[in-house]
C-alpha cells in the first residue's frame, strides 16, 4: 500500500514555497489511479537543492523536523518514500552542484542521519560492484549528457537518477 497522502502533506506543509508545485501535482494526479508520490518527492528534492544554492534555507528546519518525525512511524512505504524519493534524490541532485550533499547534514535528525548514511553506504557498494564488472557496452556519461541537455525537466530527471562521481 503506498504512503498515505496525509503523511506526504505533513512534509509539504512545512515548505510554503513549494505549494505551487504541490498544487500542480495534486491537479495532475487526479488523472492517475494512484498518486505518484515519488515524483513529488523528487520535485521537492530539486526545490531544496535550488533553495540551498540561493542561500534560502528558512524552510529547511521545519521540513527536516517533519521528515524526522515521520521516519519514526512504523510505515515501511513511507520510510521508503522518504529514503528513496527525498533523501536519495537530494544527495543525487546536490552531487551535480559545487556544494554537494554534505551541507544538508546539519538539518538531519538522528533517524534521518542513519537513513542518509545508509543511502551513502549502499551507493558506495553499488559503485564498488560496478567498478569490478566487465563493461558490456560504453558506460553512460552523466556529465556529458547533462552538458547537452537543454530541456530543464529532462535535466531534473537525469540529476535525480544519477549521482555525480
Amino acid at each position: 500500500m503506498p504512503a498515505k497522502q496525509e503523511d506526504v502533506e505533513k512534509i509539504i506543509a512545512t515548505v510554503p514555497g513549494f505549494q505551487r508545485q504541490w498544487q500542480e501535482f495534486v491537479k495532475e494526479s487526479e488523472k492517475e489511479t494512484s498518486p505518484q508520490w515519488y515524483l513529488v518527492m523528487g520535485g521537492l528534492a530539486h526545490y531544496l537543492v535550488e533553495k540551498y544554492a540561493q542561500e534560502a534555507t528558512g524552510e529547511f528546519s521545519d521540513l527536516f523536523a517533519s521528515v524526522e518525525t515521520l521516519l519514526h512511524k512504523p510505515d515501511p512505504e513511507l520510510e521508503n518514500l522518504i529514503t528513496v524519493g527525498l533523501l536519495e534524490d537530494i544527495q543525487n541532485v546536490a552531487s551535480h552542484r559545487d556544494f554537494g550533499a554534505a551541507p544538508f547534514l546539519r538539518w538531519l535528525g538522528p533517524r534521518s542521519l542513519v537513513v542518509w548514511n545508509e543511502i551513502n553506504a549502499y551507493m558506495k557498494r553499488v559503485s564498488d560492484w560496478a567498478a569490478k564488472q566487465e563493461p558490456r557496452r560504453e558506460a553512460f556519461d552523466v556529465e556529458k549528457a547533462l552538458s547537452q541537455v537543454e530541456n530543464p525537466q529532462l535535466r531534473k530527471i537525469i540529476e535525480s537518477m544519477y549521482r555525480k562521481k
